[in-house]
């Protein structure tokens, strides 16, 4: 099967969707096209320079091909409408490579109309996902939008999603709220949805083998942490809407009050000043995608303060129980291999990181989440049930 996966912006050292699906739907022997602008995720973000090149390099990139993991990869211009990707040339893309399959992963974005506009001509089966959940839309959280709003929203939202769902195969949300973002306000019929968690690429992330045990212990004393001292780790932007500076000031009056916990923040962002000079943090930047496991291993919990992240998925695939807030509504990645607290509570936060200290019960959460994540979450599992559901409504 000839699979087109169409990304607005995409990033070789980061770990998303666009990176990993392409990779293992490879892996079962298609050939796999990932078809991106020359635009960095992130691209247009304020703080791209300072936050993101470092990491990245420039926020564009050059127009071209390569082959990465087993897929090939086409970067191509594209126009900038008010911080809105336009691909420029796509029609000329696709009538070279004449895919059976194009995924996207918006029930509605500029990218997406595009996906729909070329399908009558190149007669392709377009599938479409949606990855916007409800802490990071507005108009999903009662009481807020206006009425203005909500109606502009139907007329350029809605409207147009609905008559791109006339032509879609099938949707894809990652998380149950998402899936009712995807029908009630972007017009995706639900009978066509079908919920799809994202997955962990289990190549890299697992539990440390026991040779490395060793060096995770040298690694810890490196960074100035105890063997016998609670390691916490947040990897992400250090955003107001993450708040990864809520884990800080837990950890700093811990640390005031005498306990052994630290925390290991990666990252870069807002808040990186006020995390720095929180008692018991330590700071490093962002590592590329692959080195991530390294880290996880020498932590002994995961924390993720605010709204969801493939980190929380990432680091129970590597043995850690994790900590997220009790507003995220996707409760199946921290079931049986974490807890919850009470978002943005200093003190909450405090009284559940003394619950992990407990290592009976971080060996509980440890061994549920390394079972769920192989048996729910790889991404090789989730690559098989994709294709079986592109298979559907692609001709043999």
């Amino acid at each position: 099967m000839k699979i087109v996966i169409l990304s607005s912006w995409f990033s070789e050292r980061m770990g998303y969707i666009e990176n990993c699906l392409p990779k293992a739907l490879a892996l079962l022997g298609h050939e796999v096209h990932v078809v991106s602008s020359t635009a960095q995720v992130y691209f247009n973000s304020p703080d791209y320079k300072d936050v993101y090149e470092p990491f990245l390099g420039k926020n564009i990139v050059e127009v071209g091909e390569k082959m990465i993991d087993g897929y090939t990869l086409h970067r191509i211009p594209f126009v900038n409408l008010k911080n809105k990707i336009l691909l420029q040339k796509l029609g000329k893309k696709l009538a070279e490579i004449r895919p059976d399959v194009v995924q996207v992963f918006d029930a509605f974005s500029v990218t997406t109309l595009q996906a729909a506009w070329y399908q009558p001509i190149y007669r392709y089966k377009l599938f479409t996902a949606n990855h916007t959940v409800a802490s990071v839309f507005p108009l999903f959280q009662k009481g807020q939008g206006t009425l203005l709003h909500k109606i502009f929203f139907y007329f350029t939202r809605t409207m147009p999603g609905t008559m791109v769902s006339w032509i879609t195969c099938m949707s894809f949300p990652a998380t149950i709220d998402a899936l009712d973002i995807a029908v009630k306000y972007y017009g995706v019929p639900l009978r066509k949805a079908k919920l799809a968690s994202l997955g962990v690429d289990t190549d890299f992330f697992a539990p440390p083998a026991p040779s490395e045990l060793e060096y995770r212990f040298i690694r810890r004393r490196e960074l100035g942490v105890a063997d016998d001292t609670l390691l916490c780790i947040y990897t992400g932007r250090f955003t107001a809407s993450k708040n990864p500076l809520c884990l800080a000031k837990a950890i700093e009056k811990l640390n005031m009050q005498g306990e052994k916990i630290t925390a290991l923040f990666m990252g870069d962002g807002a808040q990186l000043s006020e995390i720095k000079s929180c008692k018991g943090c330590i700071v490093h930047e962002f590592v590329p995608y692959h080195r991530l496991p390294q880290y996880y291993h020498l932590a002994d919990i995961g924390v993720w303060p605010c709204q969801e992240s493939t980190s929380m998925i990432d680091a129970s695939a590597c043995g850690l129980p994790i900590i997220i807030s009790n507003r995220v509504q996707a409760l199946e990645r921290v079931e049986g291999n974490g807890l919850t607290y009470i978002e943005n509570d200093v003190d909450d936060m405090m009284q559940v990181l003394l619950k992990m200290k407990d290592e009976k019960l971080r060996e509980k959460l440890s061994e549920h989440g390394i079972k769920k994540i192989t048996d729910l979450y790889s991404w090789n599992k989730i690559a098989v049930e994709r294709i079986h559901d592109y298979k559907k409504f692609v001709k043999n």
